[in-house]
């Protein structure tokens, strides 16, 4: 086994060579400003050589986070290296590519000597003009720490400039190891300093970086949002439930704060067609695919909003080719140069363009959607509203057998000589798709995606969920938080009469009137607890968002009697008691009883209350209407509940972001916070629930289908959480 030391690969970047781009690299700004050296107060050469080398691990880190996971699965065709990852028997770091930690540690390194140097008070026109860049690079490197404690565990917190080989920091570092549970401790006040920067301010903009093929906006693409990266990391370590609140409104502040984060509706259209006795669905996903997974010229109005560009040629920069040609297309990189006519004093212009054309092999194809990926949009249930003349829903339609529509526009069939195989499109789509064909016309996506709109609003919903709050969590993926759907809680005086002696007591109860396709399953008590919490409070006109599974499954109204809350929820927590062989406190069949009020449930009735005469002593509580007894405390979610919504919530995050790099990522997360839940109904939960997925990955079987069926080598080995880790690096 080769081996990797971090620090000696440290030592090679302290030259401004190795980390500036060249005046041809796409990481070139288009601003007369440049500067070869590093003098502390105009970095932009150093701060982009930080970016250039951030796209390697981006790359990288997107692969891990798929090929691990449950949504994907190896072929005849899969290289040694990449099936060793994906099946987890070969995690060896320094003999694989793929299984690179040093290449963390070199953007570590750069932005440590960044932010050794750099002059963040350096003012020009009473502006600290540093400051925007300097928090860049304070985020740079939180995030690459957050994706090694992902996939390494524990690893090295180094902070100070590496310049020599004989530290020893890699097994003795000065301020010691960093994993999920202390990372945003270590690295609170880089992130308090972030914000600060960030929101007196801004981002910086270094205008449009040329891939060869496209322009790709700097703010819109590379541009790490300090709200977002704090609330990764709470929700990370997800310790206690202030860990949930605080990722939640960070997580609130940037949606709330940024246009360029809202939800519009682009459901997937179906279209049925019955030849004889079978019928056939036809997807047409062309709205939901673009601007996320298609469009290559950003703006602020386009979904996904922090991403790495790949150059379209070696001579604009670094090609970022390896997860399409891992998913089965061949790639084509392409230049030209063009010379324009001569100009009235007898000059021209040379101009070089860039294009990488791709092409479905199934003989390259080593990576392909699961089988328990295409199970579980077969198991989702797609329905379509009709409406009348005014817009009213008047009545549903429920196509049983069409599933998720999703799965047409992320993994097509592609016709090929060994027969209709599903391609993998996330990074080369196509609109050409037609029976769930794709035809042709598959074009390369030049930016792989960091954070996208979707993505943000299902970590937020895992948040609030966390926090206590499943209904809210709920309305996310159903109906999406829209300020005109959500009920108003107001109260009343509520009588009751004993039967046996007459008397009446008075109390004041909290209800809500229902709102025509309104989210009237949030129940009293959760909108009482939420009432203080500002991450709850989606009063604001900015609030206009579509539910996320409507995008696969059609737009939920009060018409839909399936995909409800009830019924959705009570059957999630039967089927996890049956996968798991547990008992929660709380079973399905009384799972609401004790939290569900009624809207409008608790106002006095007709006849009652004023209407008699009264007869108790105006003094004491709950005697008279006019001194009624105070309301009663809330009740708490139940835990069954909130599990069963974390499940649904993981369900979602598959259908509308499998194979774009986040999938491993989000079961560890997620398998933790069920393995530190106190109300759990086992201990290491969370570990079986996240083994239990992935080992199920080639089982032609349903959701929860014969739930006690796996790949028992796997399952018991990712039942151990130190087996979902990468081994650190022999030195």
């Amino acid at each position: 086994m080769k081996k990797k030391s971090i620090i000696a690969l440290f030592i090679g970047l302290l030259g401004m060579g190795s980390v500036a781009t060249s005046c041809e690299d796409m990481l070139t700004p288009e601003m007369d400003r440049y500067t070869e050296y590093f003098d502390g107060k105009d970095t932009v050469n150093f701060y982009l050589g930080i970016m250039a080398n951030l796209q390697e691990v981006v790359e990288q880190n997107t692969i891990l986070g798929e090929i691990r996971g449950d949504l994907t699965t190896t072929t005849q065709y899969t290289s040694d290296s990449i099936a060793g990852i994906a099946n987890f028997t070969d995690l060896r770091d320094g003999d694989n590519e793929l299984l690179n930690r040093a290449a963390y540690y070199k953007v570590i390194n750069q932005c440590n000597f960044y932010l050794n140097r750099v002059d963040s008070l350096a003012a020009k026109n009473g502006v600290y003009y540093m400051q925007k860049e300097t928090a860049q690079v304070l985020l740079i490197r939180a995030w690459t720490y957050m994706q090694l404690v992902q996939n390494y565990g524990s690893v090295p917190f180094i902070t100070e400039p590496v310049d020599n080989a004989n530290t020893g920091w890699e097994t003795n570092p000065p301020k010691g190891f960093a994993d999920a549970n202390n990372l945003v401790d270590l690295l609170k006040n880089d992130l308090k300093q972030a914000l600060t920067y960030e929101e007196r301010y801004g981002y910086p903009n270094y205008g449009n970086f040329n891939t060869g093929a496209v322009n790709v906006g700097h703010r819109y693409m590379m541009i790490f949002p300090a709200n977002l990266i704090i609330a990764d990391l709470y929700l990370l370590r997800g310790a206690s439930q202030s860990d949930y609140e605080m990722a939640a409104q960070y997580y609130y502040n940037y949606l709330e704060e940024n246009d360029v984060a809202k939800i519009d509706d682009r459901q997937i259209p179906v279209s049925e067609r019955t030849v004889g006795s079978e019928t056939n669905y036809t997807f047409t996903p062309t709205y939901w695919l673009s601007g996320v997974f298609t469009g290559m010229n950003y703006s602020p109005s386009v979904r996904t909003f922090v991403a790495i560009p790949s150059a379209a040629n070696t001579s604009f920069g670094k090609v970022l080719t390896r997860i399409p040609q891992m998913y089965g297309y061949d790639i084509h990189s392409t230049n030209s140069t063009t010379t324009s006519d001569e100009d009235s004093e007898g000059n021209t212009t040379v101009t070089t363009d860039g294009q990488i054309t791709v092409s479905p092999n199934i003989r390259t194809r080593q990576i392909g959607p699961s089988r328990a990926y295409e199970k579980l949009n077969a198991a989702q249930l797609y329905k379509r509203v009709r409406t009348n003349s005014d817009g009213i829903p008047t009545e549903i339609e429920y196509f049983e057998e069409a599933g998720d529509g999703r799965i047409s526009g992320s993994a097509p069939y592609y016709r090929t000589d060994e027969g209709r195989v599903r391609f993998i499109q996330k990074f080369c789509a196509t609109t050409n798709i037609y029976n769930d064909e794709a035809s042709g016309g598959f074009s390369f996506r030049y930016v792989i995606p960091v954070y996208r709109t979707e993505q943000v609003y299902l970590r937020f919903a895992e948040a609030i969920n966390r926090a206590g709050f499943p209904h809210y969590a709920f309305a996310i993926l159903r109906d999406g938080l829209n300020n005109e759907l959500i009920p108003e809680l107001t109260d009343s005086v509520a009588v009751t009469t004993d039967e046996a002696t007459g008397k009446k007591t008075y109390q004041t109860v909290a209800y809500f009137d229902s709102i025509d396709n309104g989210i009237n399953y949030l129940t009293v008590d959760e909108m009482r607890r939420a009432a203080d919490k500002p991450w709850l409070d989606f009063s604001s006109t900015v609030w206009t968002n579509t539910g996320i599974h409507a995008m696969g499954c059609g737009q939920s109204y009060d018409i839909d009697s399936l995909y409800t809350y009830d019924k959705v929820v009570a059957a999630r927590v039967e089927e996890e008691i049956a996968r798991s062989g547990a008992s929660f406190e709380a079973t399905a069949a009384s799972l609401f009883s004790s939290v569900k009020q009624e809207p409008g449930e608790g106002t006095p009735g007709e006849g009652e209350g004023g209407e008699e005469e009264e007869t108790g002593d105006p003094n004491i509580p709950g005697e008279t209407e006019e001194n009624p007894l105070p309301m009663a405390d809330p009740v708490g979610a139940n835990p069954a509940e909130i599990n069963a919504v974390e499940t649904l919530i993981a369900d979602e995050m598959a259908l509308e972001t499998a194979f774009e790099g986040f999938r491993y990522y989000d079961l560890m997360r997620i398998a933790r916070h069920k393995n530190s839940d106190v109300n759990a109904p086992v201990s290491n939960y969370g570990s079986f629930w996240m083994a239990w997925l992935i080992s199920r990955r080639t089982l032609d079987l349903a959701p929860y289908e014969e739930p006690d069926q796996t790949d028992g080598t796997l399952f018991n080995l990712l039942s151990v959480p130190d087996n979902w880790y990468l081994p650190e690096p022999t030195y």
